[in-house]
């Protein structure tokens, strides 16, 4: 297992890789505390920093680190998808369902974007409700407005659930 934290504009992110792909970020959200991690990378993780840098400075639209992605089938079906929504859109989460087979699984399809265990790689934050409304992404609703900013997804006029 090889870990690694890096500062960003959204704050400390702490990436994990299982030695045949990135397979986990985290965001710091307390700024008190460092994340704890010891820093043994390998390539997987000094390509994730590299590629989030570019992708903070708005030089980068698609990341290519490998992933080691760990989940249920319908999870990984999932995440699929949201990695061929392409930079600067939005789909919504019965729009990710239909992709799959019905808007039925549109809650299920909620769950496994929040079980997403690699934030802004897959493309979570793209993934907002019908009716343009946004609530619980994994970094908080800062965050999310500012990926938003970094893309150039006009977000005023999205409704903000609490």
């Amino acid at each position: 297992m090889y870990t690694s934290c890096m500062d960003s504009p959204i704050g400390r992110i702490c990436l994990k890789s299982s030695g045949k792909g990135l397979m986990a970020m985290n965001f710091n959200k307390d700024e008190e505390s460092p994340c704890e991690c010891e820093e043994k990378e390998d390539e997987y993780i000094i390509q994730a920093k590299k590629e989030l840098e570019e992708y903070f400075e708005g030089r980068l639209k698609t990341f290519t680190v490998k992933l080691d992605l760990q989940g249920t089938e319908f999870q990984k079906k999932v995440w699929n998808e949201l990695l061929k929504i392409p930079y600067g859109e939005l789909r919504t989460y019965a729009e990710i369902a239909e992709s799959l087979g019905g808007k039925k699984y549109s809650r299920a399809v909620g769950t496994a974007n929040k079980a997403n265990p690699v934030p802004i790689i897959v493309p979570c934050h793209r993934v907002i409700r019908t009716g343009r409304m946004i609530s619980n992404y994994s970094g908080g609703l800062d965050v999310q407005r500012k990926l938003f900013e970094i893309e150039g997804i006009e977000y005023r006029d999205i409704k903000y659930l609490r």
